[in-house]
């Protein structure tokens, strides 16, 4: 499964499953619905659930919505799934689908709670709620997979458990090869994603799993072959040709990257996640190395198309992007106005526009308002959790570098994740500026040589264009 950012997938994943109408016991769910249609389209995005198509089954949960207006478990699964809605629309419809579930059988009122808080990110409350679901249907091994924790939730030992009691249950396995990956079990990790694809061939999904952790694993002719055969199979699965352009930029294949990126935008499920496959194709941009020109092109068709979507947040982000495009460019006229429009587009101004603009200003060498905007940031951090804080230290490390402080970056640098690229990057330059050539080239060679490109993560692709020109 590769990286998401819906806000129930790690739900979804747990005890969405657990309604399929296959291989139950008489303690399982039965859905209160009378509509059959709203029943066929429920399970067959149950069905898509399970094999971790989550934009396909979105679809099903609308239309069966649309069947049964008063099918709350069905309502809820389809918020927590849906690309298309802002948190106001997320919130009403989560409430009146736990509010329609209280008129249905306990079991939907105890999933569709539990889906309803994992949606609006209350873990430990969905996880009590999902662990009292597991107590009522204690048969089913779906549920248990909720048990465990899911995708995203589970440890290494509980993944492990999961697949020891259920030996020919296919999404455990997803969950294992991640972990095991994570662990530092490169082994596990590929027997666990080739495990799960035999055991579920035709889903295009496993295929993309074991295609991800073979790229990562640097086996990049193995993972295009089964991104191709989850570009190829029902339902559509536009992540695959993400993956495979990702492998195309891995190996200097930029125009072909591009290419995979488009046939993702064709196949898009969402207007959202058209503006995704967009975003990355700014990151092949960048990556390559490519003039300032293409780079600014792609940022203005990515910020045409969030405006068109009305998306204020993503627009503002994009807006200081291209500011640091510019002042790299040396055009600091372009920039300022690019800032400007970054902080115009909504009144709560996005804190990654604050990282942007800090470095749009240092790279004109305007330390004062770059100064300004990294303390901005660092206010914001205390009162909002979304700050990345690796992202933090990385631009203090680097202001501190770039000002002739290269020892008093480093141990800011060091206290963060040094296993995200941003952060080495950083680390490499601050050596290199203390004139450890060995110890720069190191920190560089690290990132080189990790495979798990995200094309879409603006810092990633940018450190990647830096470390491959440190060591050209």
């Amino acid at each position: 499964m590769r990286r998401h950012s819906l806000p129930l997938v790690a739900a979804v994943a747990m005890l969405g499953l657990s309604v399929a109408a296959r291989a139950q016991t008489d303690t399982s769910l039965k859905l209160s619905t009378k509509v059959p249609a709203a029943a066929t389209e429920f399970h067959a995005g149950v069905n898509d659930f399970q094999n971790l198509s989550f934009e396909s089954a979105a679809v099903h949960f609308k239309a069966a919505v649309d069947a049964d207006p008063h099918f709350g478990l069905a309502r809820v699964l389809y918020a927590g799934t849906s690309f298309g809605l802002d948190q106001t629309q997320l919130e009403a419809e989560l409430s009146r689908g736990v509010a329609d579930a209280a008129h249905a059988t306990n079991k939907e009122l105890i999933l569709a709670s539990a889906y309803r808080e994992a949606a609006l990110g209350h873990t430990d409350v969905a996880s009590a709620l999902f662990r009292a679901a597991s107590q009522v249907m204690p048969s089913d091994r779906l549920v248990a997979f909720g048990a465990a924790g899911g995708v995203f939730g589970a440890n290494l030992e509980a993944a492990r458990e999961l697949v020891t009691r259920y030996p020919d249950y296919p999404l455990g396995y997803n969950s294992l090869a991640y972990l095991s990956w994570n662990n530092g079990d490169r082994t596990a990790a590929l027997a666990a994603a080739k495990r799960q694809v035999e055991l579920n061939p035709t889903a295009p999904n496993p295929h993309d799993t074991y295609a991800e952790i073979l790229q990562w694993n640097g086996s990049f002719a193995d993972a295009a072959a089964h991104y191709l055969q989850a570009a190829n199979l029902t339902p559509r699965f536009p992540e695959a040709y993400a993956g495979l352009a990702e492998v195309a930029a891995l190996q200097g294949q930029y125009d072909q990257s591009r290419s995979y990126l488009n046939q993702a935008i064709a196949n898009a499920w969402t207007p959202q996640q058209k503006l995704t496959y967009l975003r990355q194709i700014i990151g092949t941009y960048i990556v390559q190395g490519a003039p300032a020109e293409p780079i600014t092109k792609s940022l203005e068709a990515a910020i045409a198309e969030a405006k068109a979507q009305k998306d204020k947040r993503t627009t503002a982000v994009l807006y200081s992007q291209l500011a640091t495009v510019q002042a790299n460019a040396g055009n600091a006229n372009a920039a300022h106005q690019s800032l400007a429009m970054a902080k115009a587009a909504m009144a709560d101004v996005p804190w990654p526009v604050h990282y942007y603009a800090a470095m749009a200003h240092g790279l004109m060498k305007h330390w004062a308002p770059a100064t300004q905007e990294l303390a901005t940031l660092k206010a914001q951090a205390t009162t909002d959790d979304g700050v990345s804080r690796d992202m933090l230290a990385a631009l203090e490390g680097y202001q501190l570098t770039q000002q002739g402080k290269p020892a008093d970056a480093l141990p800011i640098l060091m206290a963060a994740d040094t296993t995200n690229a941003l952060v080495m990057n950083r680390i490499a330059e601050a050596h290199a500026a203390l004139g450890h050539a060995a110890e720069a080239a190191t920190w560089n060679g690290r990132i080189n040589s990790n495979y798990a490109l995200n094309l879409g993560d603006f810092t990633n692709v940018n450190s990647r264009r830096r470390a491959k020109l440190a060591t050209k």
